[in-house]
């Protein structure tokens, strides 16, 4: 086995192109005179609703039904523009209902009463020139070869503001009212609004609503009762963002079996790294107490319902953490023991909204962990158009701290052979490690949900073994070592593993986050070996720790931690040995993770920041042949959002790519050319904000003919000024030992 490699590049900042080319169609899209006269009736519309409506805000909050999932250099510029850019207006996203068709984007602006009638008369004055210039109609073809002949300089506008007008009814089906997506009512409900010039307080001022009963959460969202939501809806539908339930349910999803009270040896904790862990109750009599600091964080009157069985959960959890390998010898993964700072901060109930503030505060006062356990979930399945209010909090504290949540993909108490449920929150969470389980097999075990996340974000990331009704493992309990099931108990084993990797082996946590990812994917994820993704994610996590700090003597495995600081991260020099003939005897792959800052109010266009990597051989052009084939950043390549959503994975915060050649054949050489690795930084908006954000990549050469040539590779790194450093076990241990001991100076 080769041991795997922490390499230091060298890597260059580049800046974008400022080339903006002019907007012109694309496809077989056109725009024509019914088409324009149909999206002025929509404004006028639009309009009328309000004036009749008795709006309470200043401003129009409307809905553009794109003909696509649209790019953000495609979006309108034009249409419903005001004294800022039009994409500083926009108050949500949302995908179509796919059921009728593709899933196409509807997003929500919020403009002024001067936008809106700007917008209508823009539209009647293009109304009346495309008729005249097009014959009512502009498509791809007579567009291009007849805006170059007319003369601008004799008409009440400029060639711009023409050509953004027409493009931008190119890619807009109607307009429309925003409607309230239909949501199921339950004791408690979360309501989010739309973010106008009225606070949610001002707001219930002003619908007479100023004395109910409710709390705030952030400052669009709050959590009222059933027949409050009710008198919402009725009366303001057109300002509620999103609607979720504000209960979740903990629930047992099988009856314990095997209750075996016995004494098991453990001894007594050192300086072993410790894991938080937020989950119900914990037994402090359990033979593993020591190694275990306790804080309960209930309110008075959650600590006066307290029942016995309140501390089976969350004892049985921290149980793996601490000694699963004891209790399960055959998933012993070479990682030892851990400590737990356990909080119980609930029974067997919590509304997100509570149980997030209490994280909150829990992270804050304890800065000195990085990897969180978190076995809690909703039954309720997430939305298909936004990210759950829980969910969002956990990857904001992500974005901005050093930490990662690993969580429960959640479960279903209640499977039908009908159809899988979708995951619950905060398994929606794209920065946090969302872990599924499965049987021995590696099959999907009967309780799974599914995902993905807003139609598109891969979720669960990887799965885990958590039992099933006939293979369940041992967890210790209140009443001793029991036999249980659920993502509950395949979450702690992977909260295990990544704790191992930031901890002992010092890496960050974006580089063992992907280091986890990677082993799970393997090879035999872009060959399709796992034919359930939306409930396995990339794979199933190998069991012993040294499979993922490892590689076979075939393979070179190195991983790379750099910060994204300008518009391309690069490096075009690494040193890939090649063989006899001057070629590359290789397939690879690479898997890149990084924690982005969101923004749950932009519903489906939720990650702020895009991070798009390429990396494969430099050819003779001094270009890279990604292994993945991405041309989404080329300037001579196209293709559409949908498609770099769906091949390249556009916005997702992992990208996992991997090559596949038949019949053993190398890759040609070209003389003195390397390979290279580049990152490319996108943000949503078209005033991009210029922060930094750190990713972390693990790659892995395998050479066909099974040469070992990892001494080479080490080589030609060092000789071109590279820090290579070979991540050894046993040395990383002692490492960390030495660093947790105590310096007592006289």
């Amino acid at each position: 086995m080769n041991n795997l490699l922490k390499l230091k590049l060298k890597f260059t900042p580049e800046k974008g192109s400022a080339n903006v080319p002019k907007r012109t169609f694309t496809t077989n899209r056109f725009t024509d005179s019914k088409k324009i006269e149909n999206l002025i009736k929509n404004l006028k519309e639009v309009k009328a609703y309000y004036s009749s409506s008795g709006k309470l805000v200043s401003g129009f909050l409307i809905d553009a039904y794109y003909d696509d999932i649209i790019a953000k250099s495609s979006r309108i510029r034009e249409l419903l523009k005001d004294k800022q850019p039009v994409d500083k207006s926009i108050v949500g996203a949302r995908f179509s209902d796919a059921e009728k068709g593709e899933e196409n984007h509807i997003i929500t602006y919020y403009v002024t009463e001067e936008a809106l009638d700007k917008t209508i008369s823009k539209l009647e004055i293009i109304y009346h020139y495309l008729v005249t210039f097009f014959d009512g109609k502009a498509d791809k073809k007579n567009f291009n070869e007849t805006i170059p002949k007319i003369n601008f300089s004799a008409l009440p506008f400029k060639e711009c503001f023409f050509r953004d007008v027409i493009v931008d009814c190119s890619v807009i089906e109607r307009f429309d009212v925003p409607k309230i997506a239909q949501a199921e009512l339950k004791e408690s409900m979360l309501i989010t609004f739309y973010k106008t010039e009225l606070s949610v307080q001002e707001i219930l001022n002003k619908t007479g609503l100023e004395n109910i009963r409710y709390s705030f959460y952030g400052d669009t969202t709050l959590s009222v009762d059933s027949s409050t939501f009710s008198i919402i809806r009725e009366r303001i539908p057109y300002l509620i963002s999103m609607v979720a339930s504000d209960i979740s349910t903990m629930e047992p999803i099988a009856k314990k079996e095997d209750k075996v009270k016995e004494d098991i040896n453990i001894p007594l904790p050192k300086e072993e790294p410790i894991i938080g862990v937020i989950d119900t109750l914990f037994d402090q009599s359990v033979y593993f107490s020591n190694w275990v600091e306790y804080e309960e964080v209930l309110d008075y009157f959650e600590k006066s319902s307290i029942k016995a069985e309140d501390y089976d959960h969350g004892t049985e959890v921290t149980s793996i953490i601490v000694d699963g390998p004891t209790l399960n010898p055959e998933l012993d993964d070479g990682c030892g023991r851990f400590r737990v700072k356990h909080f119980g901060v609930c029974t067997d109930k919590i509304s997100p909204a509570r149980l997030i503030r209490k994280i909150e505060k829990i992270i804050d006062e304890n800065p000195q962990i990085h990897v969180w356990n978190l076995s809690l979930g909703t039954e309720e399945e997430v939305s298909k158009n936004f990210i759950s209010f829980d969910a969002a909090i956990l990857d904001k504290l992500q974005a901005t701290k050093n930490i990662i949540f690993v969580v429960a993909g959640t479960n279903n108490n209640y499977p039908t052979a009908e159809k899988f449920l979708r995951i619950g929150s905060p398994a929606d969470s794209l920065n946090s490690l969302v872990v599924n389980s499965v049987k021995r097999d590696n099959t999907p075990c009967s309780y799974s949900r599914i995902g993905q996340v807003l139609s598109f974000f891969k979720k669960p990331d990887v799965s885990y073994y958590g039992g099933d009704i006939k293979e369940k493992i041992n967890v210790y309990s209140t009443c001793g070592k029991v036999k249980e099931m659920g993502t509950s108990f395949s979450a702690p084993w992977i909260s295990r593993k990544m704790c191992y990797l930031i901890d002992v082996m010092g890496l960050p946590r974006e580089v063992a986050k992907a280091l986890i990812i990677d082993s799970a994917a393997g090879w035999e994820f872009k060959q399709g070996a796992y034919k359930n993704q939306n409930l396995i994610g990339f794979g199933v996590v190998p069991i012993r720790i040294e499979e993922i700090l490892s590689s076979e003597n075939s393979e070179i495995k190195f991983v790379l931690y750099e910060t994204a600081k300008a518009y391309k991260t690069s490096n075009y020099a690494i040193p890939v040995p090649k063989d006899r003939d001057g070629q590359y005897p290789y397939i690879a792959r690479a898997t890149l993770c990084y924690f982005p800052k969101c923004r749950r109010e932009q519903g489906v266009d939720y990650t702020d920041r895009e991070l798009s990597l390429t990396f494969g051989k430099i050819n003779e052009k001094g270009v890279i042949c990604d292994i993945n084939k991405n041309v989404q950043d080329d300037w001579n390549g196209y293709t559409t959002e949908r498609k770099s959503r769906q091949d390249f994975r556009k916005w997702e915060n992992t990208k996992f790519i991997s090559s596949i050649f038949k019949n053993n054949r190398a890759l040609k050489g070209f003389d003195d050319k390397f390979w290279g690795f580049c990152v490319t930084s996108k943000e949503r908006t078209m005033t991009p904000k210029k922060e930094e954000l750190s990713f972390g990549a693990v790659v892995t050469l395998r050479e066909i003919k099974g040469v070992n040539r990892i001494e080479d590779f080490k080589h030609a790194c060092l000789l071109r000024g590279y820090i290579v450093t070979e991540l050894q076990v046993q040395n990383q241990i002692d490492i960390y030992e030495v660093s947790q001991q105590e310096v007592v100076f006289d």
